[in-house]
């Protein structure tokens, strides 16, 4: 039975199934190479020999894990892959630019830039344990939106085809991470045996949550790219992206209602989201 076990956890190792989820599958795939390596015992094979064989007939843990986390989570890990290796070739591809076409490397800003990218690629790589923490996942993929919405303030300095190639490429990587935290989301509070209109019903109210956090943030960045132009690098030109991590933090908990009560959840984003934006804006009145 250790081979058995040892199949059955390298074969989860490949997915980000929750622990309910994931028992279950362990019980499953333990059941069925139990019955397989039992019936090579019956035709006389010794147990060691049927184990062996039971778990070669099975196949590749990677290969079956694989696509077992693909048929229940489609396009999630290569998403991951995607959106990662795109954000360091971007920065490798901007900071390539501005070193020799202008003389003006960035180390700074690619550092940010590759570490965002490098993170992604390593939740990518293991997805049987950072996949089961969606909310941590979905703030790594958005805090990358936010950091290539700025890069489309440092794009506008390079020559015209650059430009628009750029902000293509960017544009790109943002609606893929908005595509990976609706479908992130989805799949961390819709119970598998809900029906059609409950799943319409939570993913609706995913999406507009997410698009309150897309305007918040929006307009966070705005007045801190404002404020950073016009009043210079200061404590108080970044009290403006409080709003952004107080909705970050906010959309944990929002994470959970939405997968009970999706249409509740709808007005308390939208709550939330007006009381974010009015409170900043009463205190720097105070200051």
């Amino acid at each position: 039975m250790k081979k058995i076990d040892k199949h059955v956890t390298s074969i989860l190792k490949e997915m980000q199934s929750t622990e309910e989820e994931r028992e279950e599958i362990r019980e499953e795939l333990t059941t069925h190479l139990t019955s397989a390596k039992q019936a090579y015992i019956n035709e006389g094979v010794n147990e060691k020999k049927a184990e062996k064989m039971a778990i070669r007939d099975f196949g590749d843990a990677g290969m079956i894990g694989g696509g077992i986390q693909e048929s229940l989570y489609p396009f999630q890990r290569g998403l991951l892959y995607i959106i990662g290796t795109g954000s360091i070739l971007l920065g490798i591809f901007i900071h390539l630019t501005a070193a020799f076409s202008f003389g003006d490397p960035w180390p700074e800003w690619l550092a940010i830039q590759m570490s965002l990218g490098t993170l992604i690629v390593l939740t990518a790589i293991n997805i049987s344990w950072t996949g089961r923490h969606y909310w941590s996942v979905n703030v790594l993929v958005f805090l990358t939106i936010l950091w290539n919405a700025f890069n489309y303030m440092v794009v506008p300095r390079f020559y015209q085809l650059q430009v628009i190639l750029m902000t293509l490429f960017i544009t790109i990587l943002i609606l893929l991470c908005l595509v990976f935290i609706v479908r992130n989301s989805y799949y961390a509070t819709t119970h598998p045996s809900a029906d059609r209109r409950e799943r319409v019903v939570t993913k609706i109210s995913h999406i507009v949550n997410i698009i309150y956090g897309l305007m918040i943030s929006g307009a966070g960045l705005f007045f801190t790219w404002g404020a950073l132009i016009f009043g210079g690098m200061n404590a108080r030109v970044f009290l403006p992206l409080t709003a952004v991590a107080a909705w970050l933090a906010f959309y944990k908990y929002q994470m959970r209602l939405i997968g009970k009560k999706p249409v509740t959840a709808i007005f308390t984003g939208l709550l939330f989201s007006g009381l974010i934006v009015t409170v900043p804006v009463t205190i720097l009145k105070w200051i």
